[in-house]
C-alpha cells in the first residue's frame, strides 16, 4: 500500500499546495514512451449538445442499445432538466438523432440508464434514472412503453444509476439503485453528517417486473452518497459480486454469499471523492481489477477536508486495485504510472489501438471547478506498454481523442458495425463528440445478446502466443453509463486464434475453435 497524504497541512504547505495547484492544472506530467505510433481515430459529427440547468446535479447518462435487433447499436444519452433525451443512431457518416417517436424521453433531468432485456423477450429494454425517479422502457420492436419503478427513495434524494444482477440465480433481473443527495441540498466534502450521505436501493425481482427492497436484510444499503456500483464477479465463483463507489467515503466491496445477502470485503480504500468506475484484466490473470478515479491534482487537497476528524484521512490520487483473488487487492496505481493525474470522472478499459493489451480511457474536467472553465484538462487515453519487466500505462496524445470539454465517461460501442470497437465522450453541458476506431491491428470481437442471463459471462482468447485478457459482461461501468455488450480482443499482427473460452455463471464452460479474425462472432 503506498503512502497516502494526511489531510492536514500547515500554513505554509496550504500556501505552497494552492500555488502548485494552479500551476499543475493538467495533473499530468510528461511521459516518455517507446510505443509504435498509432493510428488515430476518426471523429464523426453528432446532432446532440447536453445541457445543464442549475438546480439538479450536472450529470447525463448514456447506454449502448440495439433497439431493433439489427446488429446495429444505438445509444441513449440523456437531456438535461427541460431538455428532450437523445437517441443517436450512425447513418450518413454521423450520429443523428432518432428519439422522435420512440417513446423514451422526458424532460426531467436524467442520470444514468441501463440497456438489458429486463422481460426476456428479445428486445433491448432501457432503465433510466432521472431527477424524479427511475423508469423502466419495454422494448416492442423499437417503440417504448414506459412504466414507473416505485423506489422508496431517502429524503432528499436522487437515483443516479441502476446496475442489473441475477444475484439468486433465479433467471431474472434484479435492481440497485445507487442514490445520491439532491442537488439543492448537496454540500461539498460532507465526510461526517449521516444526513446527508443517502443509502443505496437492492430491489430483488419478484419475477413479474415488480420488485421488492431488500436492502436492509441483503446488507448492501452503502455509507455515503453513491455516484455508481457494478455487479461483477471477483472470485471467479459464479455469482456477481458488487462495488460501490462513493463520494467522500471509502470504496465499498460486497461479496454475495448466494443466499440474496452480501457481506462487507476489507479495502485499503482511504476516504476520497470516489466517482468512476473501470472494471477489467488488466494483469491477464483471469480476474477483474478495479480502476476507481478521484479529484487528481486539480485542487489543492486542504480545500476538501470539509468536516473531516484529525483522525482522518482523505486522498486525491486515482486508484487502480489489482484482484489478486480471494478478494485480496492490491493498490498497483504507482507501478502503472498513474500519479500525479488531474480531476476525472468516467473511466473504462478497453484495447485502444488493438494490440492485445487492455488500455484506458479518462474523462476529465469538473463544471463547478473555476479554474476549468478556463484551463481544461485534455481527458487521457493511456495504452498500455509491455516495454519494461512490469506493465505501464503512457498517455498518448497521438490517438487523437483529446477532450477539452467537460467530460463525463467515455462510452465505448461499435458505431459502424465493422467489429472495431469506436469511443463516445459523453460531457456535460456540450456536446456529445464520437470517433471511429481506424486502427489496423487484428481482432475478434464476440457479440452476445444483451440478456440478464449472459451478465456475467468470460471469455477468454488463446492464441499460439498464450491467453489474452480475460474479458465479461459487465453493466455499468464508467461514469452513469452502460457500455457495449460485445466483447473485443485486439490481436495486432496475429492471423490466428487458437479457441476461445467461454464461461457462463451457471458454471457451463464452452470452447470453440478456429475463429474468424477481423469479423464478429456471433454466441447464442
Amino acid at each position: 500500500m503506498r503512502q497516502r497524504r494526511l489531510s492536514n497541512t500547515c500554513p505554509i504547505m496550504i500556501t505552497l499546495s494552492l500555488v502548485m495547484g494552479l500551476f499543475v492544472l493538467s495533473g499530468c506530467a510528461a511521459r516518455s514512451a517507446t510505443l509504435p505510433p498509432p493510428t488515430p481515430f476518426t471523429p464523426v459529427p453528432v446532432d446532440f449538445i447536453h445541457s445543464w440547468t442549475k438546480g439538479t446535479h450536472p450529470f447525463t447518462g448514456a447506454a449502448v442499445i440495439d433497439i431493433d435487433s439489427d446488429g446495429t447499436f444505438e445509444v441513449f444519452v440523456g437531456g438535461g432538466e427541460g431538455q428532450q433525451d437523445a437517441l443517436l443512431s450512425y447513418r450518413g457518416g454521423r450520429l443523428v438523432n432518432i428519439e422522435d417517436g420512440t417513446g423514451l424521453s422526458r424532460t426531467s433531468a436524467t442520470y444514468g440508464s441501463t440497456a438489458i432485456d429486463l422481460d426476456a423477450d428479445g428486445d433491448t429494454d432501457l432503465i433510466v434514472a432521472r431527477e424524479n425517479g427511475v423508469y423502466l422502457y419495454l422494448n416492442d420492436k423499437g417503440r417504448f412503453h414506459e412504466r414507473l419503478i416505485p423506489v422508496d427513495l431517502p429524503t432528499d434524494s436522487v437515483p443516479f444509476s441502476v446496475a442489473v444482477s441475477d444475484i439468486d440465480h433465479d433467471g431474472d433481473g434484479d435492481l440497485y439503485v445507487s442514490v445520491f443527495v439532491n442537488a439543492k441540498t448537496f454540500r461539498s466534502a460532507t465526510f461526517n453528517d449521516p444526513t446527508h450521505a443517502k443509502p443505496n436501493r437492492l430491489l430483488l425481482n419478484n419475477g413479474d417486473l415488480t420488485f421488492t427492497d431488500i436492502t436492509e436484510s441483503s446488507g448492501t444499503a452503502s455509507k455515503q452518497n453513491t455516484f455508481l456500483s457494478v455487479f461483477v464477479d471477483l472470485d471467479s465463483d459464479g455469482w456477481q459480486d458488487l462495488v460501490v463507489s462513493q463520494n467522500t467515503g471509502a470504496v465499498e466491496i460486497f461479496h454475495n454469499m448466494k443466499d440474496r445477502t452480501f457481506q462487507p470485503v476489507p479495502t485499503t480504500s482511504d476516504l476520497g471523492f470516489w466517482m468512476g468506475l473501470a472494471v477489467g484484466d488488466i494483469d491477464k490473470d483471469g480476474d477483474q481489477d478495479l480502476f476507481f478515479t478521484n479529484v487528481g491534482t486539480s485542487i489543492p487537497l486542504f480545500l476538501t477536508s470539509g468536516d473531516l476528524r484529525n483522525d482522518q484521512r482523505h486522498t486525491h490520487d486515482w486508484m487502480l486495485l489489482r484482484n489478486d483473488g480471494n478478494f485480496r487487492f492490491t493498490d498497483v496505481t504507482d507501478a502503472y504510472g498513474l500519479t500525479g493525474e488531474g480531476f476525472a470522472w468516467g473511466a473504462v478499459f478497453e484495447d485502444l489501438n488493438l494490440d492485445g493489451q487492455l488500455d484506458l480511457c479518462v474523462a476529465q474536467n469538473y463544471i463547478k471547478w473555476p479554474i476549468h472553465k478556463f484551463v481544461k484538462l485534455s481527458g487521457r487515453t493511456y495504452l498500455q506498454s509491455n516495454e519494461t519487466s512490469t506493465p505501464v500505462l503512457h498517455h498518448v496524445p497521438a490517438l487523437g481523442l483529446e477532450n477539452r470539454y467537460f467530460g463525463q465517461s467515455p462510452v465505448i460501442v461499435d458505431l459502424n458495425g465493422d467489429g472495431r470497437q469506436d469511443l463516445v465522450w459523453l460531457n456535460i453541458d456540450g456536446p456529445v463528440r464520437a470517433f471511429l476506431n481506424t486502427s489496423h491491428g487484428n481482432y475478434i470481437t464476440m457479440v452476445l445478446p444483451d440478456t440478464v442471463a449472459n451478465l456475467g459471462t468470460r471469455i477468454t482468447i488463446e492464441t499460439d502466443r498464450g491467453k489474452s485478457y480475460t474479458r465479461a459482461v459487465i453493466g455499468t461501468v464508467g461514469m452513469l453509463t452502460d457500455q457495449t455488450p460485445e466483447l473485443s480482443f485486439g490481436l495486432g499482427p496475429q492471423e490466428q486464434v487458437l479457441r476461445a473460452i467461454i464461461q457462463r455463471p451457471n458454471g457451463t464452460t464452452e470452447t470453440m475453435s478456429t475463429l474468424p479474425i477481423n469479423r464478429k462472432t456471433v454466441i447464442n
